[in-house]
This record gives C-alpha cells, sequence and structure tokens, in this order.
C-alpha cells in the first residue's frame, strides 16, 4: 500500500518558488553590470589656440586702369585681346595717323623757316649792335633790329612747342598699356572708330590683389595694419592663402557704423581672380599654455532662466559639461571655455591638464557612473 506524504500549503509554495528561480541570475548582478559603460578618453592637454575674427568681402585686383584712345580716330590696328599679359609700355593698338604726321611734317617746316629767319635777324642783330657801340647807328634803327631779332626768336619757340605738341600726338595714335597686367576689356574692334568717351582697354594687375572688408564699431580696435589674414573661396576649398591687412580707414560710414580695411594677398599664380567671393579669418588674439580638449567631448545644457519682472524677462542660459574619469568612474564637471578653434576648444575653467575626460559615450553616463575604457586617445 502506497503512502501518500502531503505538504503543507506553506511548505509547497516556497519549493515551488525555488524551483522556479533556479538556473535564472541575480537582478542585483545584472544592474551591477549594466551600470558599466564603455567610454572613449583623452588626457587633456596644454597647447597654443588662436581667437579668430570672421569677415565677408569680394576680391578685387590691386590696380584696375581704363585706357582710352585720346585721337579719336580708326583704329589701324589690335595687338592685344582680353586675357593677354602686357608689360607697361606695350602698344595695344594704333589708331590712322596720316592727318597727325602731315601735321608733323608742317610743323618741321615751319620750324625750319622760322629757324633761318632767325639766323638771319641774328646776323642783323650782331652787325647793328656794332656799330651802335660805335655810334655808327642812330637808337632807333639798333631798336627795330633788336625787336626783329627777339620776335625771330619767339617765333623759332613757338613753332618748337608747336613741333613737340604734334609728335605727341603721333605718339597718341599708339594705345600704350600704363601699367602692367592683363587685358580684362577690349571695347573696340579693328576699324572701329574711338572715343576719348569710351576706355578702348582696360588692365588689371593681379600679381597682388586685394579685399575691403567692413569691420563693426566694436571690432576696431582688434583689426591693425600688419596683421595677417587668411582666405578661402570656393574655387579652392582645401587651400587657404594668407594676405595682410595694409590700410584701415580713419572713419566709419555712418550708415553702417563701420570703417574699411583692406587686405592685400601675394597673387603670382594668377589664380585668385577679381570678383570671387572670399571668407576672411583674422587672428586677433593668442593664447599659450592652456588647457584644450576636442569640442565634441562637451555637453551643453540650455535653460530658461527668470531675471525678475515681467514673466517674458528672461534669458537663456547654457550650462557646459564633461566627464572626468577617476578610478573607472566617471565624475561630471562643470567648465568654462574660452577660445575655440575647429574642433579644438580652451577650457577657463574646471578641470586642468592631465586629466582623463570621456570623448565618446558621455551622453550614456550620469555623476559617478563606473566606466570601462575601450579607447584612449592623446
Amino acid at each position: 500500500m502506497k503512502r501518500i506524504i502531503a505538504f503543507p500549503p506553506t511548505i509547497a509554495i516556497i519549493s515551488l518558488l525555488f524551483l522556479s528561480n533556479c538556473g535564472k541570475p541575480d537582478k542585483a548582478n545584472i544592474t551591477q553590470e549594466e551600470r558599466i559603460v564603455p567610454v572613449n578618453v583623452t588626457t587633456v592637454q596644454a597647447g597654443s589656440i588662436e581667437n579668430k575674427t570672421s569677415f565677408l568681402g569680394d576680391i578685387k585686383a590691386f590696380q584696375e586702369v581704363n585706357v582710352f584712345s585720346t585721337i579719336p580716330e580708326k583704329m589701324t590696328s589690335l595687338k592685344v585681346d582680353v586675357n593677354d599679359i602686357v608689360k607697361k609700355g606695350n602698344i595695344l593698338a594704333t589708331v590712322n595717323d596720316v592727318k597727325i604726321r602731315q601735321g608733323v611734317l608742317q610743323a618741321e617746316a615751319g620750324l625750319a623757316s622760322a629757324k633761318a629767319q632767325y639766323e638771319n635777324a641774328k646776323t642783323g642783330w650782331d652787325r647793328i649792335k656794332k656799330l651802335y657801340s660805335e655810334s655808327a647807328v642812330s637808337k632807333s634803327e639798333y631798336d627795330a633790329v633788336k625787336t626783329q631779332k627777339e620776335a625771330a626768336e619767339a617765333a623759332v619757340k613757338q613753332l618748337t612747342a608747336g613741333l613737340k605738341s604734334a609728335k605727341e600726338q603721333l605718339n597718341d595714335t599708339n594705345i600704350k598699356a600704363p601699367i602692367s597686367g592683363i587685358i580684362s576689356a577690349r571695347n573696340f574692334d579693328l576699324g572701329d572708330q574711338t572715343s576719348s568717351q569710351v576706355p578702348a582697354f582696360t588692365i588689371v594687375e593681379m600679381n597682388k590683389v586685394k579685399i575691403y572688408i567692413d569691420i563693426v564699431e566694436n571690432q576696431i580696435a582688434l583689426i591693425q595694419p600688419g596683421q595677417k589674414a587668411f582666405i578661402r573661396v570656393t574655387s579652392y576649398p582645401d587651400e587657404v592663402f594668407e594676405g595682410t591687412i595694409v590700410k584701415v580707414y580713419p572713419t566709419l560710414n555712418p550708415m553702417t557704423r563701420s570703417v574699411k580695411a583692406e587686405i592685400v594677398i601675394n597673387n603670382e599664380d594668377l589664380r585668385l581672380k577679381p570678383g570671387m567671393y572670399a571668407d576672411v579669418d583674422i587672428i586677433t588674439e593668442r593664447k599659450e599654455n592652456v588647457p584644450l580638449i576636442p569640442s565634441h567631448s562637451i555637453i551643453e545644457k540650455t535653460n530658461l532662466e527668470y531675471i525678475g519682472g515681467e514673466v517674458s524677462n528672461t534669458r537663456v542660459m547654457t550650462e557646459k559639461f564633461v566627464y572626468i574619469i577617476q578610478n573607472d568612474v566617471a565624475f561630471k564637471r562643470q567648465i568654462d571655455t574660452g577660445f575655440e578653434e575647429g574642433s579644438i576648444i580652451e577650457v577657463v575653467n574646471g578641470i586642468y591638464v592631465g586629466d582623463v575626460i570621456v570623448t565618446i559615450g558621455q551622453y550614456d553616463l550620469s555623476d559617478s557612473t563606473s566606466v570601462r575604457v575601450i579607447k584612449r586617445g592623446n
């Protein structure tokens, strides 16, 4: 006969609970393991950092000159075109010089005649002067010959000036480059009638280029001649061109409350073109041996702070934090920052050189969280 053993209800329930938990991990242990957060870290380094002020501007030729034909005649030869490089004094084109050459010939003939008359008058003057000194002629005869000589001398001077002017006009039939540079515009074709009102050519000097920037009133003390400027243009996105501030204008524009500054950039390879849009950075201050960290390691928290008075009288406050690691535990630290240059930022207060901070994984942390360092940066 089988014996049936009956367990009290309380013992049965405890037994079932024990059996149901067999083989399952401890919940307390699970919680402890989940709080160990993997992170990447870096050590706070000391270094130098620069503060840059940014501006916008357009690149302009260092010098731009419109070249006019002073002789309104037909263009008879054309020696250059747009994009040609010219030197100062090069002939760019010529205009019809037939009438002017005739004028030169007439002026030369007139001068030759005047010189002959002067020589005759001078010979007479030399003779009468001697006779007058011997009292052989009257004062009136002496004065008459003297007047003839002076008139002949004046005619020679006048016709000499006229010949010089005619030759200058003949020279002006050659349209010459007043500066070295590149032809950027040509407004007449061969056979066109030139005009003293319309430039025949425009020449730009591009071995150097310049940029004008507008400095607002509160920046004037920061920008001075001699400072370096760093320029970026869309055409060369991976390059930085260096220039120098050469001039800060002395007066403000009353409409914009700003002054102009002029930046000059060497451009021997002619890659920078007038009209290009430019981003300009000017270094206004530099700090040495300060704590530097990657800007992406910082957590920012923005709050709206009530400052009294009306309900709408508030201001936005931004707090910045990083996590430092000590003995595999992350501690939250509020920091104050200073200059920012690219992906690096200066820390003014809150952490120090040599501290180890979290660079990846910080958003999964809270104060006093245990961590496991996966990767350590410089």
